[in-house]
């Protein structure tokens, strides 16, 4: 029995998707590191206690952020790996063929939804 996989042409559409997502995240992801180390710089300077306060739960947020960007990197660039290896578009859960309209809106994703509802992160 041969396992179900995306055409070459299908393969290419989702990873010209990826690579968009991947370009617009990297450059978020320096936004963010950009912002973040101003307000790092900031928190020196002497200031009221209230502002400091709010200054360094911006940070925290900001900083939070940018650790969820680089993990959404890292899935796009995991996703990018499984085309190159072949196994993009295949639930890593139930072997399954993941359904073309879901890779449209979650192209990263290694799951089939069916299989995403008993997986726990």
């Amino acid at each position: 029995m041969t396992q179900e996989v995306y055409s070459p042409e299908n393969l290419k559409f989702f990873q010209k998707i990826l690579l968009e997502k991947l370009e617009k995240a990297n450059y978020e992801l320096q936004v963010l590191e950009k912002v973040l180390s101003r307000q790092e710089a900031g928190l020196e300077s002497p200031g009221k206690l209230f502002e400091e306060n709010a200054e360094v739960i911006e940070t925290e947020n900001i900083g939070q952020l940018a650790e969820r960007q680089q993990k959404f990197i890292k899935q796009i660039e995991l996703a990018l790996q499984r085309i190159k290896l072949g196994t993009y578009g295949i639930c890593v859960l139930t072997g399954k063929l993941i359904d073309k309209e879901r890779l449209k809106v979650v192209p990263h994703t290694m799951y089939a939804v069916d299989a995403k509802s008993k997986v726990k992160k």
